[in-house]
């Protein structure tokens, strides 16, 4: 047999992972005082504390009574008695009572006033200075005259044709100058009826600096529209410092005198 082991040795030689349920000189006058001091605590509030449980209540039945009365003395007393003593008072309502009546017409009769008589004025009617319509004759036409006014024609002065600008391509209409310098040029047939374009070469402050003509020839006063291209002057672009935009010239009549001619 082998040798026997006592418990004590046991949780003494125990290693430290093992929890201790109680510590090996612990006294037993210590756990007497906690159970007792328990058990105090739990005699003081079984002894104090009183726990009242009351029934639960019923739940009302949902019913009513209905009472029918008759239109005799028994039935106007009930009814009467139930608006008194009823949830909902009842109210007085003056144009109930049957003395109402009788204090309207004293009141009227005290005042003495009566409305006046609607009597309507008569007015003639007003003379119409409009001629009645004469008849036509039988078997003849008769048809309105006709006015013959003359028409006078606008004022018309000396015109000339000038030249002017719409957008292509890199400038909007709005962005297009507004006042363009004068054409010195006499504009003739074969420059009037060419489809001018031309592609424009801008600095900053919106002056053109080069113009290459997109439809056009050589001749028929091409130098003469790049001499006045390069005295229009665009909207300035100061974070433009060079800007190509597409712009077409086309003829216009315009007077030659005036503060409209260009």
């Amino acid at each position: 047999m082998g040798h026997h082991v006592s418990r004590k040795h046991k949780r003494m030689a125990a290693p430290e992972w093992v929890f201790r349920w109680r510590q090996p000189k612990e006294s037993a006058w210590r756990q007497a005082a906690a159970t007792l001091a328990v058990a105090a605590v739990f005699a003081f509030f079984l002894t104090c504390m009183h726990i009242r449980v009351t029934p639960p209540t019923p739940w009302a039945i949902h019913k009513a009574s209905l009472i029918q009365v008759t239109e005799d003395a028994v039935g106007r007393a009930l009814t009467l008695r139930a608006r008194e003593g009823g949830p909902f008072p009842s109210r007085f309502d003056p144009s109930e009572w049957e003395g109402a009546t009788v204090l309207e017409q004293a009141a009227l009769a005290g005042t003495r006033w009566s409305p006046p008589s609607y009597i309507p004025v008569l007015r003639d009617l007003p003379i119409d200075p409009t001629p009645p319509l004469a008849f036509a004759a039988q078997g003849k036409a008769t048809l309105p005259k006709l006015r013959r006014e003359p028409l006078a024609g606008p004022a018309v002065g000396k015109l000339r044709l000038a030249p002017g600008l719409y957008p292509l391509s890199g400038i909007t209409a709005a962005a297009m100058p507004r006042e363009l310098p004068p054409f010195d040029e006499a504009a003739d047939a074969a420059l009037t009826a060419a489809p001018w374009r031309f592609l424009l070469r801008l600095n900053a402050a919106g002056n053109v600096l080069e113009g290459v003509s997109l439809a056009g020839g050589d001749e028929g006063g091409l130098p003469a529209l790049e001499a006045w291209l390069r005295r229009v002057s665009f909207n300035p672009a100061p974070d433009m410092p060079s800007r190509w935009i597409a712009v077409g010239v086309g003829f216009t009549n315009q007077p030659a005198d005036g503060p409209d001619a260009h």
